[in-house]
């Protein structure tokens, strides 16, 4: 009977490798970064089969430890989108997902909370009752999820008409959280070339590539992929949104941080922050301390506050003449 379930879990909800293949997506393809990035959303692919397929189960840990650590919080975003969808579907067990956040990925909760948004959006689910019982600053991060998905797998629909889901439309905060995600997406869309990335912001209305922009700079960091000319040529393209770049890579230095899987290569965060990620992240931690898991802040949300200290520090390591330059391309 188990076998069984676990088949029909498989045959009807489960997602086929080829769906992260750059020639099926129509991604740009033929460079260096391109099996980079075709592996990183292979992957994320793998986590959620395979909780599709065990659940919620103690396998699941055995599992995730054969993950190599650079590629865990990828696994953990796929295995949190499995979960949560597990729990749509269930008439009586639905609290996989957060039994897994406050567990096994307790430390992987920002990347949890992005898979259980690539869920929402792939079965077009409401995301508020959601936001309200997660972590009030960070629960947000769901809405980025969806944002990645519409753009990875409605390409044309988000990336060329620029359509955007009529709830996340009405609210300013939803959709700056929203084009976070669909800059995340678009790093893999234009496999990390600095020029199509920067041709493909322009395409957008002006009052969303900012965020946009850090998106881009988060999954550049995340995931990579890239030379460093090419991330210094990507700080160039980003003009007046040199910072929101540097947001982005800040929360990904954060992200990999608090996970206990930092990256190697530090040259990344560097550049687009002006230092290291034990610095952001201890900035991080900083910030959040003081803000004391309060969602709002004088009537603002607590996640923009953090934001706004962020862009103030890297603001603070990239000196006015070095963003002089940067802004005159």
């Amino acid at each position: 009977m188990i076998y069984n379930l676990k088949a029909i879990r498989k045959q009807f909800l489960g997602l086929p490798l080829s769906e992260g293949d750059f020639e099926r997506r129509g991604f740009d393809k033929g460079n260096d970064a391109q099996h980079r990035l075709e592996d990183v959303g292979k992957t994320v692919m793998m986590g959620y089969n395979t909780a599709i397929e065990t659940g919620l189960h103690d396998d699941l840990k055995t599992i995730t430890g054969t993950i190599q650590s650079e590629k865990v919080g990828f696994f953990h975003e796929g295995l949190a989108m499995g979960l949560y969808t597990l729990d749509i579907f269930s008439l009586f067990k639905r609290d996989r997902f957060w039994k897994f956040v406050k567990n096994q990925a307790k430390h992987h909760e920002y990347m949890s909370y992005i898979g259980a948004g690539l869920a929402i959006g792939v079965f077009n689910r409401p995301f508020e009752s959601f936001i309200k019982k997660a972590c009030p600053m960070c629960g947000c991060l769901v809405v980025d999820g969806i944002g990645f998905y519409h753009a990875f797998f409605k390409t044309k629909k988000t990336l060329i008409k620029y359509k955007v889901p009529l709830k996340v439309e009405e609210n300013r905060f939803y959709l700056e959280r929203f084009d976070n995600g669909v800059g995340r997406a678009i790093w893999f869309y234009n496999s990390g070339k600095p020029l199509d990335i920067a041709k493909t912001v322009k395409g957008f209305p002006a009052d969303r590539r900012g965020n946009i922009w850090s998106g881009i700079g988060l999954a550049a960091t995340y995931a990579g992929g890239v030379s460093d000319t090419k991330i210094r040529l990507l700080q160039k393209m980003a003009g007046e949104h040199v910072l929101m770049l540097g947001q982005g890579s800040f929360l990904a230095a954060h992200t990999r941080q608090r996970a206990g899987n930092p990256k190697i290569d530090e040259s990344t965060v560097e550049i687009l922050t002006g230092d290291n990620s034990m610095n952001c992240d201890e900035l991080a931690n900083e910030i959040m301390e003081v803000l004391d898991k309060r969602r709002y802040i004088d009537n603002k949300h607590s996640f923009q506050v953090f934001l706004e200290h962020v862009r103030d520090w890297i603001g603070s390591k990239i000196t006015r003449q070095d963003r002089a330059l940067l802004t005159t391309i």
